[in-house]
């Protein structure tokens, strides 16, 4: 190849990913994203990034690179809707139905508790996930791929004001965006391997109500006094933001056994991610009182005096929290039964294990620690293409994919479970302009229904959930794809 040629097809690839990086925060719902441009979408990600000239290899399996023909540039905008709803009871730490007490101009709560609301709340979010991959081959041996994903993501919102879950979760939201760099070479005309770095972003944001009175009331450092204090006595919002610029790997290799068939092995490793940043406290009266009045023995606050070594600043301060992303492992398989139909089956290990807890630091002390002990997950994935006309593509597929949530650990920050994947999509190449396809997808979620039987750590004020979230969600993804 010509190298002139060569170093301007990498820096028109650097500028296509380098736009969507520049296009605006990316978000998704659920801790996984699949990273696939509208093609995959549309097979229910069968069969991974083994299809013909599929620049996705690029971070899914970047010994496939070796296969690819030709310059491939792919750019995708996927858009997501999911929706949540709760239905159940709160209660309070002594087992009473979850109340709020209002706090008066003078921090001093009134005499009537307001129970919390009986329809229990309403949550999800819609969200736009931009994607792009370019896979370059550089001789017959080598190819070269660059890539930005969003492979970690999540996102909940739930009411805060007289919601039930105002003392569990109110907007939970991650995001990790990755820049990849890829290189395979081809050792056989059979067999290829393959590897790649990326850099990610990662950025967290969460809020939550605490339930200060609670917290107090269930207190090993009040004694007797403990029990003079109701719960949700107040409001006091917190919020929490931090991010982190993290680096990892990633591997494959891919084996044609026959003419027909193509398999394929990936591994992308687990990354340490020390998310660091700072945490505000929106509160009322009591609550600020509550947090800065040394008003207990040993010039202690409530919060001081009820868990020693706990301090909270309502006006902030810096916090940390350690999410790491967990190791996957892929193994995909294609068959081109003739010309029109090809046939992709896919499964997907993530080691989830590796998430036992969330748990927020600031200034050496622990906040509070949530136990989640998640649990290794596997993904099944079968889908096609069938060629309908010498234009048109029509895919379909289906997937199963496992939750990593526990029942006794579940919480409506993450309610999660597990869920079907079904798929249709379509591809039509533009005669107009030679080598550019437009590829579309449509993906339903159907969500196993949750059971949320969570109890609140002592220091969120002990309370308790008993109910159910039932979710759905729906994701339409288009691409644009240039061979040339």
């Amino acid at each position: 190849m010509n190298n002139k040629k060569y170093k301007l097809q990498a820096a028109i690839g650097l500028a296509v990913l380098g736009s969507l990086i520049g296009s605006g925060s990316v978000q998704a719902g659920g801790f996984s994203t699949p990273t696939y441009g509208a093609p995959g979408w549309g097979r229910a990600f069968g069969g991974g990034s083994l299809f013909k000239n599929d620049p996705s290899a690029a971070f899914n399996n970047p010994a496939a690179m070796a296969f690819i023909d030709r310059n491939v540039a792919q750019m995708t905008v996927d858009y997501a809707r999911i929706k949540m709803k709760y239905k159940g009871n709160a209660y309070d730490f002594r087992g009473d139905p979850a109340t709020m007490l209002p706090v008066d101009g003078d921090g001093i709560p009134g005499d009537t508790a307001v129970p919390l609301d009986g329809n229990g709340g309403q949550g999800g979010f819609t969200a736009w996930l931009p994607t792009g991959f370019m896979v370059m081959p550089i001789n017959d041996r080598f190819a070269f791929g660059l890539s930005q994903v969003v492979p970690m993501g999540m996102r909940s919102t739930w009411d805060q004001n007289g919601s039930k879950l105002r003392d569990f979760a109110v907007d939970t939201k991650i995001e990790t965006v990755g820049l990849t760099g890829s290189l395979s070479f081809k050792v056989r005309d059979d067999f290829s391997i393959g590897g790649g770095l990326i850099v990610q972003r990662s950025q967290g944001f969460v809020s939550q109500n605490l339930n200060l009175s609670g917290a107090a009331a269930l207190s090993p450092g009040l004694g007797e006094g403990a029990a003079n204090f109701p719960s949700g006595a107040g409001s006091n919002l917190m919020r929490v933001k931090v991010d982190n610029t993290s680096v990892g790997w990633f591997t494959g290799v891919v084996w044609k056994p026959t003419d027909r068939d193509t398999l394929g092995l990936n591994y992308h490793a687990k990354i340490k991610n020390k998310m660091e940043g700072n945490y505000n406290i929106y509160a009322d009266k009591l609550g600020r009182d509550q947090m800065t009045i040394p008003a207990y023995p040993g010039n202690k606050t409530l919060v001081e005096a009820a868990y020693p070594g706990l301090k909270l600043n309502p006006d902030g301060a810096k916090a940390s929290t350690q999410l790491d992303i967990p190791a996957t492992v892929g193994l995909d398989w294609v068959h081109v039964f003739d010309d029109r139909f090809t046939l992709g089956a896919s499964m997907l290990w993530t080691q989830w294990s590796s998430f036992k807890d969330l748990t927020l630091k600031s200034q050496g002390n622990t906040i509070v620690s949530i136990p989640y002990k998640y649990k290794d997950t596997m993904m099944y994935s079968l889908g096609g293409d069938y060629r309908f006309t010498d234009q048109l593509t029509l895919r379909a597929g289906v997937a199963f994919d496992e939750t990593p949530t526990r029942d006794s650990t579940r919480d409506p920050r993450i309610p999660d479970n597990d869920r079907w994947f079904t798929s249709l999509g379509f591809g039509y190449d533009i005669k107009a302009i030679p080598g550019l396809t437009i590829d579309g997808a449509y993906s339903r979620q159907f969500v196993k229904e949750a059971k949320l039987k969570t109890v609140n750590q002592d220091r969120l004020g002990g309370s308790r959930l008993d109910g159910k979230v039932d979710a759905k969600g729906e994701v339409v993804s288009l691409s644009a794809t240039y061979s040339f």
